[in-house]
């Protein structure tokens, strides 16, 4: 501890008194102005230990994240090349720094070839963690008839490194689920709302999120009954969560105004569509394709409710969203 504390004691202490300074005054330290003093703790790292040092890899590692964190991608990506070069060299390919190393670097390539690349390293990493965290990415970006394969590896990966009940398992059930017809998807979500009762709590976001998502496939099954008390709890809990008007509340009243809708109460549906509308035009606009999506929603209800002509002027402005 001593060593590392020597290590970084100048760059280091510029920062705490930059940030220091920064709390008395009330404000936060701006990222950008510590570019320049990660750059000189680089560079000091690198005349004092020479270029193939871990406190070099670590100060290219930390500069390059910072320009990533200020979207400065093009400047982070050589700088995270580097770190894990050097990581490679000194600590092995399966060591588990090497595998986040690829992780940071795959975040900021230009070219999506080579990141969907890196991607893949990183999937078969021996690290379960990051192998079931780049498994997940690699199945976000491939053919839906490959994807549920490799979700459920990221699972198995998952509950190796996490255990069967740990919080990040119930994400890869949720995963897994939304790429599998909905009665194979039911007994995951069902598992992944218990794990996330017991680790996070029933008025968490992230229960609400499969509370939601279990709903859907419920719907879909045409079980109706058994999906709007899901909804119902899943939307107050966002609501306190995240406030009245996030895009995460009105995808749950959308939802809720759906199984309304396969009841038959129209004028129910009718309420929630609105505020759906509402809040996505707050939230993206009046000109997006979440917003534009609501309008058809809400046209095609009105058409039910015989209202054709309200519902085809909003027909028509979706499609102008479109243009």
């Amino acid at each position: 501890m001593a060593r590392a504390a020597r290590g970084t004691r100048g760059w280091r202490g510029v920062f705490l008194a930059i940030a220091g300074v920064a709390f008395l005054r009330g404000m936060q330290p701006d990222p950008a102005a510590l570019v320049p003093l990660f750059r000189q703790a680089l560079e000091e790292r690198t005349k004092q230990y020479g270029a193939d040092n871990l406190r070099v890899a670590r100060a290219a590692r930390d500069l390059g994240l910072l320009l990533r964190s200020l979207r400065r991608n093009a400047e982070a990506e050589p700088l995270l090349r580097q770190a894990l070069a050097i990581d490679k060299r000194v600590l092995g390919e399966k060591d588990r720094q090497v595998g986040i190393d690829i992780e940071n670097l795959a975040s900021v390539a230009a070219d999506p070839a080579q990141a969907l690349s890196l991607i893949e390293q990183a999937a078969h990493h021996p690290d379960a963690e990051i192998a079931a965290r780049n498994l997940a990415r690699l199945a976000e970006h491939a053919p839906p008839e490959q994807a549920a394969g490799l979700y459920r590896q990221a699972l198995e990966k998952e509950e190796q490194a996490s255990g069967k009940e740990g919080e990040r398992v119930a994400v890869r059930l949720n995963d897994l689920a939304l790429a599998l017809p909905p009665k194979q998807a039911e007994p995951l979500l069902r598992r992944a709302l218990q794990i996330q009762i017991r680790k996070l709590g029933p008025k968490h976001p992230e229960t609400a999120t499969t509370q939601n998502n279990l709903a859907n496939v419920l719907l879909a099954m045409g079980q109706v009954a058994q999906a709007e008390p899901l909804l119902r709890q899943a939307l107050g809990t966002l609501e306190s969560a995240l406030g009245r008007n996030h895009s995460r509340v009105a995808a749950a009243s959308s939802n809720l105004g759906d199984v309304l809708r396969a009841k038959g109460d129209l004028a129910g549906a009718k309420r929630l569509y609105e505020r759906t509308l509402a809040i996505d035009e707050t939230v993206y606009g009046k000109n997006h394709p979440e917003v534009a999506a609501d309008l058809r929603n809400l046209a095609g209800l009105l058409e039910e409710m015989g209202r054709g002509a309200e519902g085809g002027k909003l027909l028509e402005r979706a499609e102008r969203i479109g243009r």
